[in-house]
C-alpha cells in the first residue's frame, strides 16, 4: 500500500526508511528532485510523517523508529518553496498522487484559506476513492479557526493529544474535526539520517494515514468511506457521546480496527460510531466473501492476529520517549 506524503520531501536515505519510499515529484519548482530529498525546516519535515507511517526501525542494529506500517511505502510529494507550503502546487501533488495509484494521502501543510484549485484537487481525490488525511492544525491557542485542506468536505481532520489521552492545548478542535491521535512528543525520523520528537497534529495525522493504509491492504475491496467509518466505530471514546466538539469520534486504535473484520455499509456519507454484534461463523464467512479472500478462516485469523500486533509494537515503540543513542533533537 503506497501513502502519499505531501509537504517537503521525505530523506529516502534515512536507515530507518531505506527501501520504503518510492519516487515522488516536486512540484514546488525547487531542487527537490523526486521528493526523495527534504528541504524543509527541522520541526516542519515529511520525514517526521513518513517515519511514523512506515518506519522499519532497521537503525541500530533495529533499536530504530518503527512506523504504524512499516510494510507500507511512502511516495513523497515536495510543495514547498523558500519554507512556505503552495496551495496550487498542493492541489496538483493531489492529483498526481490519486493518478500515481495512491490510495491514502497525507497532507503534511497547512493554509488560512483553499483558492479554487486547492478545493477542485480535494473533490476529484474524494470522487476517485482515496482516503485524504490532514492535521487539524496548531492554532488552539490562536483564535482556532479552521485550516485548509483540513476543513474542507471529505478530508479526515486530525486532532493532537498528549501522552495522557487529553486534547493538545495548542491543536485546533471543533467544527469538522473527525478523529484524535497521539500528537505530542512523538519520536520519528527527520532529515540527515536523524531523529526528531515533536509536537502537532502534523504529528498526528499520520498515525490515522497509517491506520487507512493498514485497513486498506486487509480490505482491499472497501471504499475509503468504510475505511474511514472502522476508523470511527473503532476508535477509543473521549468525552461526550457521538461527536466530541474536541475529540472528534475519538482517538484512533488501530489494533481494534484491524481485529473487526465485519465491513462497514459502503454508504455514501460517514455516520456516528456504529456498534457490531460479535460475528457469528455465517457472517464471518460473508465478510470473507465480501473482501474477496477465499482462504480458510485459521489463515485469515493469523493473518489479523500477526496485524494487530504489529500495531500495538508501533505504536509503543513509535511513542516512547527515549530516542536512538545520541542522535535525536528535540522540537
Amino acid at each position: 500500500m503506497t501513502v502519499a506524503v505531501i509537504g517537503t520531501g521525505v530523506d529516502a536515505t534515512h536507515p530507518d526508511l531505506r527501501g520504503r519510499v518510492v519516487r515522488g515529484k516536486d512540484f514546488a519548482g525547487g531542487t527537490g528532485g523526486f521528493g526523495t530529498r527534504d528541504g524543509g525546516k527541522a520541526a516542519e519535515q515529511s520525514t517526521h510523517a513518513a517515519g511514523i507511517i512506515a518506519g522499519t526501525g532497521r537503525n541500530y542494529r533495529g533499536d530504530g523508529v518503527y512506523g504504524l506500517a512499516p510494510q507500507a511505502k511512502v511516495m513523497p510529494l515536495r510543495v514547498y518553496r523558500d519554507g512556505k507550503a503552495l496551495p496550487d502546487p498542493t492541489a496538483k501533488a493531489i492529483r498526481h498522487a490519486v493518478g500515481q495509484g495512491a490510495r491514502v494521502i497525507d497532507l503534511a501543510v497547512s493554509f488560512k484559506r483553499p483558492t479554487p484549485a486547492l478545493r477542485s484537487a480535494v473533490k476529484y481525490a474524494v470522487a476517485k476513492d482515496a482516503v485524504i488525511v490532514a492535521g487539524a492544525g496548531d492554532n488552539g491557542k490562536e483564535g482556532n479557526k479552521p485550516t485548509y485542506p483540513a476543513a474542507l468536505p471529505g478530508v479526515v481532520a486530525v486532532v493532537a493529544t498528549d501522552k495522557k489521552g487529553a486534547v493538545w492545548t495548542s491543536s485546533h478542535h471543533g467544527g469538522k474535526t473527525l478523529l484524535a491521535a497521539p500528537g505530542v512528543s512523538i519520536l520519528t525520523t527527520s532529515g540527515n539520517s536523524d531523529y526528531w520528537t515533536g509536537d502537532g497534529t502534523g504529528f498526528a495525522a499520520p498515525w490515522v494515514a497509517a491506520g487507512a493504509a493498514l485497513l486498506r491492504s486487509e480490505h482491499p475491496r472497501w471504499n475509503a468511506n468504510q475505511v474511514v467509518q472502522k476508523l470511527i466505530d473503532t476508535a477509543d471514546r473521549k468525552g461526550s457521546a457521538g461527536h466530541d466538539p474536541r475529540y472528534g469520534y475519538g482517538v484512533i486504535a488501530p489494533a481494534k480496527a484491524l481485529a473487526d473484520r465485519a465491513a462497514p455499509p459502503a454508504s455514501a456519507e460517514l455516520s456516528a460510531p456504529r456498534r457490531h454484534p460479535a460475528a457469528t461463523p455465517a457472517a464471518s464467512a460473508d465478510n470473507d466473501k465480501t473482501d474477496g479472500d477465499e482462504s480458510a478462516l485459521v489463515t485469515i485469523g493469523v493473518v489479523a492476529g500477526v496485524l494487530v500486533v504489529l500495531a500495538v509494537l508501533a505504536v509503543v515503540l513509535i511513542s516512547r520517549r527515549r530516542p536512538p543513542p545520541d542522535n535525536s533533537h528535540n522540537g
